[in-house]
C-alpha cells in the first residue's frame, strides 16, 4: 500500500471520528433538551394543580358574580321564616322588589308563570323579598300595600319580608327590580336590574348548576 492511499485511509478514519463524536454530542443535547422539556412541563403541570387548588376554594361571600350570596333569616308574609342557605341543592332566583315599583308589576305576573309552569321541574326556587323599608306609609298600611300586591298577581312563592332594610343595604339594591341568579352551591352567576320576563328567566337558570 503506497503513503498516499495509507494517507486516506487515515484521514477517513479521524473524519468517522469526529462524525461520531458530533452525532454522540446531538444526542446528549437532545436528551438534555428533551429532560429540560420535561421539566417545563412538570413546573406547569404543578402550576396548573396550584390554580385548580386555589379556583377548588370556597368562594367569598359577596353580592358580584362567584361570590357565595350573603345569607340571611327573614320572616316571611305568610308569618313563616325563611333562610337562604336552607335552599342550598336548588338554583334560586332571589329577587327585591316593592309595591310602589312600576317594573316589579310588570315583572311579577312572568315570575309566577315561571314558578307555576318550570321551577320545580327545573329545580329553581323563586324568592321574592319585599324591601318592605322603601314601602309608603305607616306599618299597617305597608302590609296591606304588599298583600294587596301579592293577592292581585296570585304570587304563590315566598315573600320574604325585609322590614329593617339590612338585606337592602347588603345587597346594594338600588334599582327595584333587582335580582340575584344563585347556583346549588350558593353562589352568584347572574346580577339582573330590571325587570325579566320567563324566557329570561329559564335562560338564566338553564346555564348553572
Amino acid at each position: 500500500m503506497n503513503k498516499k492511499w495509507f494517507g486516506s485511509i487515515i484521514a477517513l478514519a479521524m473524519i468517522a471520528v469526529m462524525i461520531g463524536i458530533m452525532l454522540k454530542d446531538t444526542a446528549n443535547d437532545g436528551l438534555s433538551g428533551q429532560k429540560k422539556q420535561l421539566e417545563r412541563e412538570l413546573t406547569q403541570s404543578e402550576m396548573q394543580k396550584e390554580a385548580d387548588t386555589e379556583t377548588a376554594e370556597e368562594p367569598g361571600e359577596g353580592i358580584a358574580k362567584g361570590e357565595a350570596a350573603p345569607d340571611f333569616t327573614l320572616e316571611t308574609l305568610d308569618g313563616g321564616e325563611l333562610t337562604l342557605s336552607d335552599l342550598r341543592g336548588e338554583k334560586v332566583i332571589l329577587n327585591f322588589w316593592a309595591s310602589w315599583c312600576g317594573p316589579c308589576r310588570a315583572e311579577m305576573p312572568h315570575m309566577q308563570e315561571f314558578h307555576e309552569e318550570e321551577a320545580e321541574e327545573a329545580g329553581v326556587r323563586v324568592i321574592a323579598v319585599n324591601l318592605s323599608t322603601s314601602e309608603r306609609g305607616d306599618k299597617e298600611k305597608v302590609m296591606e300595600n304588599i298583600q294587596s300586591f301579592v293577592d292581585e298577581f296570585g304570587l304563590t312563592f315566598p315573600i320574604p319580608l325585609d322590614v329593617e332594610g339590612e338585606q337592602m343595604d347588603v345587597y346594594r339594591v338600588i334599582t327595584i327590580p333587582t335580582t340575584y341568579i344563585i347556583d346549588t352551591s350558593g353562589v352568584i352567576r347572574h346580577v339582573v336590574r330590571g325587570p325579566m320576563d320567563a324566557e329570561m328567566m329559564r335562560s338564566l337558570t338553564a346555564n348553572i348548576d
